[in-house]
């Protein structure tokens, strides 16, 4: 190394590079390997400088403005007082005829880029050494040859030592751009390695999450439930009895517990969902019947607001494969959305469309309706962004997330059509037998 340093030491080097960037970075790269350094922007420049300072060789990018690296290295291997000047074509070799315009245009050698500095250094050398042992070479060494390639026939005006300098010089960029792919790929590898390490200390902190909110969650459960309950018996028997703010307050406990203990619901069913300790208990299920019910049972919220529920189904509904208590839940939560998000005296319409292979069950309000960006994280978990109804209700952020971990694991599929404004229509689609059903949890 330290000896091609010495005999490139003070050697005149013209860059033609249309990048301001790249020009200095090359500049930079040479000169501090002790070479010394001109910048033209483009072929045009390129040939201007020729005319002020003769180089002892000339690097030359391919795609510049005005006049391009081939047109520019043909005109200065036509002009007697520059053709003896080396040129160092750089390209991306994207294109296979690169290497054809190179040795048409009289090209040298050829650097790929991105080059490295050290095998550039060495190209120019070896540029210029073979320079040196070709001198006496003259226009009558050049014989035309005829070739086929890229399914074309071409007529190439060149000498042997050229074509063996531009088949060295392409060789040796292929030999560099092999080590610096296999080099990527060790990395990539300690990389990806790195990463399954992550993922499986990832996997260890979310089962020890689980485990931990599982267990909170269950020791909550059992306390909130008795406060709930007893507030809810005290509003039935004794509100009559109690004044106002003593009712406000009472009414206050009750709300707050209640949507406690469905927050501790949903996340005992997330946490055992993502831990893996459910099993489908797998059925054959009539659905209009079953819905039939969770409807019957979703009456009673609905009243409070004043809203209908209907069913829509004319067609007769093939049994179903399912865990019938998983998918009341999905039915329930959907429901109790679409009342959440209702305003009163509306109607909130539950219809059956029975497929060749699958049953599609839609709820469909007249409510607030959802906006476009908040539709994307409707199913992440903890997605709250309409999290109060039209009555002032609460959510957790967590049903949908519940319903699509059960659909999924059904081999379902959830989605929602909704404009802000004009309701919400929410869709699942449910196989009859479902193929290779999950019947184990997580899914993800």
């Amino acid at each position: 190394m330290q000896q091609m340093e010495n005999t490139l030491a003070g050697v005149n080097v013209l860059v033609v590079e249309d990048s301001p960037t790249q020009a200095m970075q090359l500049k930079d790269a040479l000169e501090t390997h002790k070479l010394h350094v001109t910048i033209a922007s483009d072929g045009v420049e390129g040939l201007q400088a020729l005319h002020t300072q003769t180089p002892q060789v000339i690097i030359s990018d391919i795609s510049m403005p005005r006049m391009d690296g081939y047109e520019f290295c043909r005109h200065v291997k036509t002009d007697e007082r520059f053709k003896k000047i080396p040129v160092i074509l750089l390209t991306n070799l994207s294109d296979s005829m690169d290497v054809i315009h190179g040795i048409q245009c009289g090209a040298d050698s050829f650097m790929t880029k991105p080059y490295d500095i050290l095998l550039l250094l060495s190209s120019i050398s070896d540029t210029l050494t073979n320079q040196k042992m070709h001198r006496l070479q003259t226009q009558e060494n050049v014989e035309p040859m005829e070739i086929s390639f890229g399914g074309k026939k071409h007529i190439l005006n060149v000498n042997q030592t050229q074509i063996t300098e531009l088949l060295l010089s392409t060789y040796s960029n292929a030999i560099q751009k092999n080590f610096e792919l296999e080099q990527a790929y060790r990395k990539l590898n300690l990389i990806n390695q790195e990463m399954e390490k992550k993922n499986l200390e990832l996997v260890r902190i979310n089962e020890q999450k689980n485990q931990v909110l599982g267990m909170a969650a269950h020791d909550l459960r059992n306390p909130l439930g008795v406060i709930s309950g007893y507030s809810q018996l005290l509003l039935e028997k004794n509100s009559s009895k109690l004044d106002v703010d003593a009712l406000k307050m009472l009414e206050h406990i009750q709300q707050s517990s209640s949507f406690m203990l469905h927050l501790i619901n949903d996340l005992l069913d997330i946490s055992i969902i993502e831990s893996g300790r459910v099993t489908l208990n797998l059925q054959r299920v009539d659905l209009k019947a079953l819905i039939e019910e969770t409807i019957e049972l979703s009456r009673g919220f609905a009243s409070k607001k004043n809203i209908q529920l209907q069913l829509k189904c004319t067609e007769k509904v093939p049994e179903v494969t399912c865990d019938p208590d998983k998918i009341e839940q999905v039915i329930n939560n959907l429901i109790g959305n679409a009342l959440k998000f209702s305003y009163e005296g509306g109607v909130i319409e539950i219809g059956i469309v029975p497929g060749t292979k699958e049953a599609i069950v839609y709820v469909k309000d007249n409510g607030v309706g959802i906006p476009a960006p908040e539709k994307e994280k409707l199913f992440q978990p903890f997605s709250k962004g309409r999290s109060k109804g039209t009555a002032g209700e609460a959510g957790t952020g967590l049903g949908l997330a519940i319903v699509k971990k059960i659909l999924t694991a059904h081999r379902g599929v959830i989605w929602v059509e909704s404009e802000l404004g004009q309701g919400a229509t929410f869709f699942i689609s449910l196989p009859y037998e479902p193929q290779d059903v999950l019947k184990e949890f997580p899914v993800e």
